[in-house]
């Protein structure tokens, strides 16, 4: 009923109204996931696969793609499509509170090479739930222990929510100096240097690689608007990655000192110059017009002068940039 209202509400972050009520058709699924895992050796063959199961519309057939780096050339593809039964000797219940977290899991087949399992549709769900991607064994080290996984992993991860509400600001700003939380989504083609970056940025493994197809929407295409040769040819959408670094950097391990504004000041100016988007929930270092530049906010901007937002809620940038006394963008400002 209102296209540029609806394509101008993702990222907007409740900054152009609130949604009270929305209508959506569901579509059952299957009871499993049928998920095969693909080891590879470097990160052009690591891109290549990527692009073959994602791009390639022979092989672009499943319903889920996703990558698990754990060094700068060595990953583990996971292709899954849902599926009725469960062939014999083929069921891994992966998220059952007392069997390793599910990355660990994954791990394995950089030695045990290409195979395939079935799991529940809700563990494949729920597959990085307990162990918080892998943050929780920086806050709990023994927690993929046997011993506590058995004992104790009934209980669950920690509510994260929870934790940041007894967060100081004494504390926040000494994890940011000494954690790291940053997503940049770039174009496909450009993953194998955006791996070589993040390594140098902050080395931190393992890596979220998570596959995201961008339509091309002209003037409704909102925040994510894809530059036209970022587009897979003869097509209206082009396929980005969201490569995500969660955990202590490899300096910070070291014992050296790891400079957050300049590592992450980088990550952002080479995401904008390659026609890419920073997740806004992680730590923004970049300045108003910066963030601008990296965001399409044309039809943001129409909506929220179409229904007079200015004096009723703020800016997206000024909702997602860090609280005062994280970073010093001074000089940045002037």
């Amino acid at each position: 009923q209102n296209p540029d209202l609806f394509h101008a509400l993702p990222w907007s972050h409740g900054s152009i109204g609130f949604l009270l009520s929305v209508t959506v058709q569901l579509r059952r699924v299957q009871p499993y996931v049928k998920i095969t895992y693909i080891p590879t050796h470097t990160a052009q063959e690591l891109q290549s696969a990527l692009q073959k199961y994602t791009e390639d519309e022979t092989h672009a057939k499943y319903d889920f793609v996703e990558a698990t780096i754990y060094a700068k050339d060595q990953a583990v593809l996971q292709l899954g499509e849902f599926v009725e039964k469960v062939p014999a000797g083929r069921f891994n219940g992966i998220n059952y509170f007392w069997k390793p977290f599910y990355y660990k899991h994954v791990e394995t087949f950089l030695q045990r090479g290409r195979d395939w399992e079935v799991v529940p549709t809700a563990h494949f769900y729920h597959r990085f739930t307990r162990s918080i991607f892998w943050e929780l064994e920086d806050m709990i080290p023994f927690s993929n222990h046997p011993l506590y996984r058995v004992l104790w992993g009934w209980l669950g991860a920690p509510e994260v929510s929870l934790l940041k509400l007894f967060q100081g600001p004494v504390v926040r700003r000494a994890s940011v100096y000494a954690h790291v939380v940053q997503e940049s989504i770039m174009p496909l083609r450009d993953l194998e240097e955006g791996i070589a970056r993040f390594d140098d940025w902050f080395g931190v493994y393992p890596l979220l690689v998570f596959p995201i197809r961008v339509v091309d929407h002209g003037a409704r295409s909102g925040f994510l608007t894809p530059r036209k040769e970022d587009l897979v040819k003869g097509k209206d959408w082009g396929m980005w990655v969201d490569l995500g670094a969660y955990g202590v950097p490899r300096a910070v391990k070291q014992g050296r000192s790891w400079d957050p504004k300049k590592n992450i000041r980088e990550m952002e100016h080479w995401t904008r110059d390659k026609g890419g988007w920073q997740a806004t929930y992680t730590d923004l270092f970049c300045t108003k017009q910066e963030f601008r530049q990296m965001f399409n906010h044309d039809l943001y901007d129409s909506q929220r002068e179409k229904y007079r937002c200015g004096d009723a809620f703020p800016e997206v940038y000024d909702k997602v940039k860090p609280e005062k006394g994280i970073v010093d963008l001074t000089v940045e400002l002037k």
